[in-house]
């Protein structure tokens, strides 16, 4: 077993330290801090990089803390634990320093000036709304081991609060939990904002039958801190709710979550938004009023102002955009979430809401060919961002582009093909929606 002895340069990307081998090979190294100096071996080798795991820590970084959660390490999860929560939001910015930095273009590079401090998450731990569980053999509940199928069992998950970790333990102590975790290759738990409950979506490996909707009402009914249960599978959708406890269930008996977001800023009024179970929100609820407070002052929504809406969700940016602007149209690949957007736009008496269920590619592509104009676009993609929208997008907006990513990599360079259609980046702001980990939400303001 060889050791290398190495000086971490960096954290990049995906959590890694970066360090650079006398070969001039490249080595990356999970649980590292910057200028670090580590004893490693390999874990696997690659033609120009390597992965390392450390054996010993000759130097520590002086944020460096012992991880409080017991399956740091194994978990693939979290891998920013062992360091202080004002030091993963200095790395996290130097993570989207490092990838603006790396692009070709020089109107990416020279946005690193305009770069802000992330915003920190009003809690660092136990602010997930919703978490999903692997089931493994004999209905074992838990996390994939980094890089692997492997399921790490778990007690408790310090991302999320006491609701989900209480029904973590109901799903192991009850014969009805314990069969129905059997039965299903993914266990999604959600909180309800306004309970404080836990909704169960058990993922099945096949159709649901009489007896499982039985065990699916004891259960509810035996777990004080489940309130509803639900079904999914892959040739089956979404059935539910389930529940015997009339008391608990009264006023939540239908497949809908709702947050409330009280007055964000003087100029940004209290929301109600709303989603079905299995669809999509943001899972640290608290910190999402400071990502809408953000991207509604970048938007600068005016009285006579159209805005456009790309992967609106349920309304998450619309509902308060309509609020301000002359009408706001909301472009969303998935049908629920349509729905959703809709209630909500119901619920607050907007009149000025219009959604329409498309694909994205297709959807600028029409408006772009009818010589649609709109003073701001909002566009929040999944992952992989926006390859090959840049000229559509150029083509629709008139004044401002409010890009939210949740991915730094593709973030870099979508950037690089807007500002090569005329785009000037005016802000980026980072917004910590997950601590303890290297993801960071980022929001940029292009003007054109």
């Amino acid at each position: 077993m060889e050791l290398k002895t190495i000086h971490i340069e960096k954290i990049v990307n995906g959590g890694y330290g970066f360090a650079r081998l006398s070969t001039g090979q490249v080595a990356l190294v999970r649980q590292v801090l910057p200028n670090e100096t580590v004893i490693i071996t390999t874990e696997e080798a690659k033609k120009n990089h390597l992965f390392g795991k450390v054996q010993q820590i000759l130097q520590e970084h002086p944020a460096r803390i012992l991880p409080p959660c017991r399956y740091y390490g194994q978990c693939g999860g979290c891998n920013l634990q062992h360091c202080d929560y004002a030091t993963q939001l200095l790395i996290k910015k130097e993570i989207v320093v490092d990838l603006l930095r790396r692009q070709s273009e020089e109107a990416v590079r020279s946005a690193i000036a305009r770069l802000a401090s992330p915003l920190p998450s009003p809690a660092p731990f136990a602010y997930r709304q919703r978490i999903r569980l692997q089931v493994g053999d004999r209905g074992l509940v838990g996390f994939h081991r980094f890089r692997s199928h492997e399921i790490i069992p778990i007690e408790r998950c310090l991302l999320a609060g006491a609701s989900i970790n209480n029904t973590i333990t109901a799903l192991k102590e009850h014969d009805d939990g314990r069969r129905l975790c059997e039965l299903a290759t993914e266990v999604e738990l959600q909180e309800n904002p306004l309970t404080g409950k836990t909704v169960c979506i058990f993922h099945f490996r096949r159709k649901i039958r009489p007896a499982d909707v039985q065990s699916a009402k004891r259960f509810c009914a035996a777990a004080d801190e489940v309130e509803r249960v639900f079904f999914i599978g892959a040739d089956f959708p979404i059935t539910g709710p389930y529940c015997t406890n009339q008391e608990k269930g009264r006023d939540h008996m239908d497949n809908t979550f709702t947050v409330h977001y009280p007055p964000g800023t003087a100029t940004n009024p209290s929301v109600d938004l709303s989603w079905e179970a299995g669809g999509f929100c943001q899972v640290n609820l608290a910190q999402n009023r400071y990502l809408i407070d953000t991207v509604v002052a970048f938007c600068q929504a005016e009285k006579g102002d159209r805005v456009l809406d790309l992967y609106c969700g349920m309304g998450n940016f619309s509902i308060p955009l309509a609020m301000t602007a002359k009408e706001v149209f909301g472009i969303e690949g998935q049908g629920s979430a349509i729905r959703s957007a809709e209630k909500n736009a119901a619920h607050a008496g907007l009149t000025n809401c219009l959604f329409l269920k498309s694909s994205m590619n297709s959807a600028c592509l029409a408006l772009a060919g009818q010589g649609q104009m709109f003073d701001c676009v909002v566009i929040d993609p999944p992952r992989q961002g926006i390859p090959g929208l840049a000229g559509q997008l150029a083509a629709i907006t008139g004044k401002r582009l409010v890009y939210i990513s949740c991915d730094p990599s593709t973030l870099g360079r979508d950037l690089g093909e807007l500002t090569s259609e005329g785009f000037t980046i005016s802000k980026v702001q980072p917004v910590d929606m997950f601590p303890q980990t290297h993801h960071i939400e980022t929001v940029v303001l292009l003007q054109k």
